[in-house]
């Protein structure tokens, strides 16, 4: 399996994760992977509800509550921390070369099984139970498996032991079966909370797994040159990290010419910071607004966000329509920007505190970091909910890890013994 391809039972549950509830492995029914069949594609963005991940894409784990806590260009982590009588629930999603390669099905199974071995320490867990299994309810080379184990330094606040049930799935990747494409669920909790649907939602979360084309950085010029709009604006993407500005632009421009809707908001968001050509906001809202007609939710939340700040182009009754738009559709920047209009009522809207702090929240669990910035602080000072400074501060780490300025600041000035007590998030107690 080879560096972190799926989390042992010692992995990724820290302080704020109390609980768990066990599941029959018998009880596991996995959806049928037919999808995994699907021919190798280039992905066009992240919408929604589906994060998209070198070489995969996968789709939020169903239910509320879930934070997006980590992300890579090959791996993603979710967590559902612990609530009143509800347990922690960790999902994790990652495509990697292994250390040991599996050619067949069995073989990952045996690769599962002794990485499973290897990474959970005889002294700190009890393995309870654990079964790895070659998976038959599709046609690629799968493995599914379960682990159950007794955390034994660690006790709940009810005095029980703390158990953790783990489900996984592993898969050579249909197109390079020297990728490992693991997707794992996993909860922690008091001995005897079972909770007999978690193998349902492992299940759930499992089938929203898809691979593409296991391509990553220059590696996608080929499909480019071939005319492919989505490979266009994933190769525009690789040059941008290498600043290869005037070439990336280039590629943006002629998969927006196709009206590829993620091209379009890249080359609207160009124009609008200046980056790769001269700052136009006129331009910005010409290409924003072609994505954001065609109902792509992340141009909707840029053209209202430009339409409000830009003094250019700035309309203010129609930025507000586009950000609740771009909200309603799911964008975590629509969400944030609705919450902090109401929260601040600003731009003629309404102050409506408790409605802001809902949809900065939203935007919080997506993975926003000015969102989770804005959440701490809110908790922080109680404004539309009660303080909480340990929930402040799980937000403002997450928000700091995302490289937010002021969480950061915040974070190194509580770190200082010499300084004087320490410091919420910036804003005023109400």
């Amino acid at each position: 399996m080879g560096g972190r391809q799926s989390a042992p039972v010692s992995d990724y549950h820290g302080p704020t994760m109390h609980s768990l509830k066990t599941a029959l492995f018998a009880g596991l029914m996995l959806a049928p992977l037919a999808a995994l069949a699907q021919p190798a594609y280039a992905p066009a963005e992240d919408r929604p509800g589906r994060i998209v991940l070198v070489p995969m894409s996968v789709e939020r784990p169903s239910g509320d509550g879930w934070v997006m806590v980590r992300r890579t260009d090959q791996e993603l982590t979710f967590m559902r921390p612990a609530t009143g009588n509800r347990n922690s629930l960790v999902a994790i999603a990652s495509g990697k070369v292994p250390d040991r390669r599996a050619r067949t099905a069995q073989e990952l199974a045996a690769n599962i099984r002794d990485e499973l071995k290897g990474k959970t320490d005889d002294k700190r867990f009890e393995v309870l139970a654990e079964e790895v299994q070659v998976d038959t309810s599709g046609e690629r080379k799968c493995a599914r498996y379960r682990q159950q184990a007794r955390d034994k330094g660690a006790v709940g606040a009810d005095g029980k032991a703390q158990i953790i049930d783990l489900y996984g799935l592993a898969c050579l990747h249909p197109a390079d079966e020297g990728i490992v494409l693991t997707v794992s669920y996993s909860e922690r909790g008091s001995a005897g909370s079972a909770n007999p649907r978690l193998a349902e939602e492992s299940a759930r979360f499992f089938q929203g797994m898809r691979p593409h084309a296991p391509l990553k950085g220059k590696a996608w010029q080929t499909l480019a040159e071939q005319d492919d709009a989505n490979a266009q604006v994933w190769l525009a993407r690789t040059l941008f990290q290498s600043n290869e500005l005037e070439e990336a632009i280039v590629w943006l421009g002629r998969a927006a010419d196709k009206s590829q809707p993620e091209a379009q908001t890249l080359l609207g968001l160009s124009y609008f910071s200046g980056r790769a050509v001269t700052r136009s906001p006129e331009e910005a809202v010409k290409w924003l607004r072609l994505a954001a007609e065609k109902g792509y939710p992340k141009a909707e939340g840029l053209l209202g966000l430009t339409l409000i700040t830009a003094p250019e182009m700035r309309n203010q009754e129609d930025g507000v329509r586009w950000v609740r738009k771009a909200a309603a559709d799911g964008d975590p920047l629509g969400q944030t920007l609705l919450g902090e209009l109401l929260i601040h009522g600003r731009a003629g809207v309404a102050e409506n505190e408790p409605e802001g702090a809902a949809w900065v929240r939203k935007g919080a669990e997506q993975g926003d970091a000015r969102a989770q910035y804005e959440l701490a602080r809110l908790l922080a000072n109680g404004i539309a909910m009660e303080k909480d400074f340990q929930q402040a501060r799980f937000w403002l780490e997450l928000s700091a890890v995302q490289g937010n300025p002021d969480a950061r600041k915040v974070l190194d000035q509580n770190r200082r013994p010499s300084e004087a007590p320490a410091k919420k998030p910036s804003g005023e107690d109400k």
